[in-house]
């Protein structure tokens, strides 16, 4: 069994079309997607092929302008380098709105026995363009034009060179320092004044589950007394796409339902989430309002359904109790086929008055939105055990066979569902499941607050 259980009393987001965790959850509830056709500038050029000859986006669930911050909140200078980091201040953005829901100042007077652990890894932006371009392109450039040129002077060779680096935007050491990412986490402690550790964790898929991890693991030790657990995908490029593209396979038609007959593939989102933690006493004796505890994580690379089982055990969570999960569901046929027998594997074949267990994904809403895809999740359930619902995922007409068989004891939530269930002696419980493609999985089991509703 894990330690005492974690309390989130603190969320926050942006993913496309949800600028905060309401617009999130209406988007959820109505079966909303922010799924739209991707723009020039992320699109192939000239109708091209990529590089690994398989199929590229053509949508994906963008942030556009909610890609923002508020620079009078945060120390921003007055002018921003165009080869500057700026997920960082977009970061700091999130951890404040975070904070500011759990009732505590963003930027409090007083130092705050706090850590931040943070799900990211530098994509190919700015500040890590700006010094590719300062350096390897400007060589290529110039060793270019000295194969046509190899009898130009060489004051005028640097005077072009000179012009090429003049055009760039200007470079300094903040901006290439923060292009690789490991000054963000420590970026954050500092502007909300939280003085123990700070740490950037780059996991994959499992970003935001191993943030999560973390977060809880100071708070056991005792080397934090809140922490700030997070992750985030910022705005992508085509450089990551035509990547990625060779290792993950995405919908040429741009549709992403979940556990459908008919997918064949997914779709890339943007977009990021924070979560406050505390002790669950701690959040108890100060009153906070509390989304949903953390109660047991199980990671690495043994089968899903082995996981799951190991991370009910750690929550002394029977399968049977468990009425939601919120599945990786990435819209790629064989990944959710395997979900849905792991968790079938576990329930078993359903009986009349049986335990049954309802199923969906938050992808078919935000997109596959990477480093912070678990982040979206634990969000989904987290909001989901706070209000009491069994959110649906977006409308799926033709459900995978396995989750059309009657004698099937895992359903899809294609509606949302009053969540009757649940009291004093056997709470509301969720669990989160993630697939990656590299072959690593986790699963969280998530638990609602019942002492509090017993104490009034």
């Amino acid at each position: 069994m894990d330690a005492a259980p974690i309390a989130i009393v603190g969320v926050s987001c942006r993913f496309a079309g949800a600028p905060h965790p309401g617009a999130f959850w209406r988007m959820i509830m109505h079966q909303a997607s922010g799924i739209s056709p991707l723009g020039e500038e992320l699109s192939l050029p000239y109708g091209g092929k990529n590089l690994f000859d398989s199929p590229y986006p053509t949508h994906g669930a963008l942030l556009g302008k909610l890609y923002s911050f508020l620079p009078r909140e945060q120390d921003v200078p007055n002018e921003l380098s165009l080869g500057e980091n700026q997920d960082r201040y977009f970061a700091v953005q999130l951890a404040f709105d975070a904070l500011e829901d759990a009732g505590l100042r963003s930027r409090s007077a007083e130092s705050v026995r706090g850590t931040v652990r943070f799900g990211y890894a530098p994509p190919f932006n700015a500040s890590t363009m700006n010094w590719l371009q300062h350096t390897f392109f400007v060589d290529q450039t110039m060793e270019i034009i000295a194969h046509f040129f190899r009898n130009a002077p060489q004051d005028t060779m640097q005077s072009v060179r000179s012009a090429l680096v003049n055009s760039l935007p200007a470079a300094d050491p903040v901006s290439f320092l923060s292009g690789s990412g490991n000054r963000i986490a420590s970026g954050i402690a500092r502007e909300c004044h939280f003085f123990g550790g700070a740490t950037t964790l780059d996991g994959g898929a499992l970003s935001g589950i191993a943030a999560i991890r973390a977060a809880m693991d100071d708070l056991r030790s005792g080397r934090a007394d809140v922490a700030l657990a997070g992750a985030l995908t910022p705005p992508l490029s085509r450089p990551f796409l035509e990547g990625i593209s060779g290792e993950v396979h995405f919908a040429a038609d741009g549709e992403l339902v979940p556990f459908s007959r008919d997918a064949h593939g997914t779709v890339p989102g943007e977009g990021g989430a924070f979560f406050v933690l505390k002790r669950e006493q701690d959040a108890l004796a100060a009153h906070d309002r509390i989304y949903a505890l953390v109660k047991g994580v199980a990671c690495g690379s043994a089968p899903l359904a082995t996981l799951f089982q190991t991370a009910a055990d750690r929550a002394n969570a029977p399968l049977s109790s468990i009425d939601l999960i919120e599945a990786d569901g990435s819209g790629i046929p064989s990944y959710d086929a395997a979900e849905v027998d792991a968790v079938q594997s576990l329930w078993g074949e359903h009986r009349p008055g049986g335990p049954l267990v309802g199923i969906g994904s938050v992808k078919g809403n935000v997109g596959h939105c990477f480093r912070a895809e678990a982040a979206a999740s634990i969000l989904k359930v987290a909001l989901a055990l706070r209000r009491r619902v069994l959110p649906p995922q977006v409308p799926c007409a033709h459900p995978i066979e396995a989750l059309s068989n009657i004698g099937s004891s895992v359903y899809l939530l294609n509606e949302a569902r009053p969540w009757i269930t649940g009291d004093s002696k056997s709470p509301r419980r969720a669990a989160v499941m993630v697939n990656d493609v590299g072959g690593r999985r986790a699963a969280l089991v998530f638990e609602e607050e019942t002492e509090k509703e017993d104490r009034k």
